[in-house]
């Protein structure tokens, strides 16, 4: 899967989300906090946690923008 189809969505959901939520791109091969919290397990793959860092939500490959409205629309209406 080419990750740069998901490009235009990732900017889309920073613009339509950005106000209400954080946003932090996590590199899948590097080593870092996120990586250890997230254990990400494919690329692309995208995690909506909670205030807590828990994992409330994850999407996998490639995902339509009505997927991720779907459940990001309830969070921040």
């Amino acid at each position: 899967m080419d990750c740069r189809k998901m490009e235009p969505i990732v900017h889309g959901l920073k613009e339509s989300y950005g106000g209400c939520m954080s946003m932090r791109r996590v590199n899948f091969h590097a080593r870092s906090e996120w990586h250890e919290l997230l254990s990400p397990i494919g690329t692309p793959e995208f995690v909506l946690l909670n205030s807590s860092r828990e994992v409330i939500y994850r999407w996998f490959g490639y995902t339509e923008e009505t997927e991720f409205a779907a459940v990001l629309d309830p969070l921040c209406g």
